[in-house]
């Protein structure tokens, strides 16, 4: 009896483990575009809030009135998003893990005048290194106006200064 209660306790702690393990966001770091041989273009940061909430930071190199930032869950609710200083964009996101290592999107864009929305999905590598942005950008019409295919390299040794 004593080691169907020590087994059962393992296998609780362990399946607790794996539970934990699954909600942690396998994007939260910072990444940088792959642009070409040794280019890296565009610099992206997904940082832990805690309670399933992340901050994801575009251009966190950038000057604070060009960074775009989104706060939230991936729930599925709709949440703005801010320029660097607290300043509403307009634009707005939801998204919804589909997977251990995958995200679904919509992001809405206030100024339409290339996109109104961009649909996609977020994936990270199997060995944590490589994340994926695959979207398809449409206009108020609903025409696709482009394919977007993005690759980012993990670079957490990389510290975003505002």
């Amino acid at each position: 009896m004593r080691n169907r209660t020590g087994v059962l306790a393992a296998l609780a702690l362990a399946s607790s483990a794996l539970s934990s393990a699954q909600t942690s966001d396998p994007r939260i770091g910072h990444w940088g575009q792959l642009r070409g041989p040794g280019s890296v273009g565009m610099h992206v940061t997904y940082e832990d809030l805690g309670d399933g909430r992340f901050r994801y930071t575009m251009f966190p190199h950038y000057m604070p009135v060009n960074q775009l930032i989104f706060e939230g869950k991936c729930d599925g609710a709709t949440y703005p998003i801010r320029d660097g200083n607290g300043k509403p964009s307009g634009n707005a996101l939801s998204c919804r893990f589909t997977g251990p290592r995958t995200v679904e999107y919509l992001y809405t864009a206030a100024n339409q005048t290339v996109w109104a929305t961009s649909a996609g999905v977020e994936t990270v590598s199997e060995d944590g290194n490589t994340l994926a942005w695959d979207a398809i950008h449409r206009d108020t019409n609903g025409g696709v106006v482009e394919e977007l295919h993005s690759r980012f390299s993990r670079r957490d040794d990389e510290t975003p200064r505002n």
